[in-house]
């Protein structure tokens, strides 16, 4: 569904038309949930990064670069072209950067901050990252696997958060089981990303 869709289908179960921005709110924070519940291969986004120079000890800056960014999927050395590719770097957390002997672990790659650090073997220029993106939710742009594929999730969800705001805790109740069991839906459908 579109977004536009999706709030038609908000309005018809809670009636209130009115509740523009109420509605417009709660649709955009039930996708946000949605997406965050788990890690789904629909929502990993990638493309190739040029460092100025090959180094041993790389830094991207996320934040700046990729704003949808939620989470590092992969990071793997690549040539110029992106034709040949290597191998993943681990992903780790910052506790994980030393090895048994207190040495610094080669080859991985960890979040500090809004800064992922890539450490590498050998002097690295190009990667190729692989990320979990957030979904735009922007309501112009509005995009999301799951509206398509599992709409009644975000709906139901919403619903409920309208019916919290006007304090009709049944019927909040009620769409909240309702989101819940869709939310278990989608969550069971990410199994795995091949179709065969």
């Amino acid at each position: 569904m579109t977004f536009a869709e999706l709030l038609l289908e908000v309005y018809a179960l809670t009636k209130r038309p009115d509740l523009v921005d109420l509605t417009t709110s709660a649709i955009r924070s039930a996708t946000l949930r949605l997406h965050s519940s788990d890690f789904f291969p629909a929502d990993i986004a990638e493309t190739g990064i040029m460092f100025t120079s090959a180094e041993y000890l790389q830094q991207l800056d996320y934040y700046s670069l990729f704003p949808d960014f939620r989470a590092i999927k992969y990071i793997r050395r690549t040539d110029s072209t992106g034709t040949e590719q290597g191998p993943f770097f681990d992903v780790i957390v910052t506790e994980q950067v030393l090895d048994g002997y207190g040495v610094n672990k080669e080859n991985v790659c960890y979040l500090a901050g809004q800064i992922i650090q890539i450490r590498s073997s050998t002097p690295v220029q190009y990667v190729l990252f692989g990320y979990y993106a957030y979904p735009n939710i922007v309501p112009a742009t509005y995009g999301s696997f799951i509206a398509v594929m599992q709409p009644y999730a975000i709906v139901y969800d919403a619903a409920a958060r309208i019916f919290k705001a006007i304090g009709d805790t049944e019927q909040f109740a009620a769409y909240t089981a309702l989101a819940l069991d869709e939310k278990r839906s989608v969550v069971a459908s990410n199994l795995q990303a091949q179709g065969y």
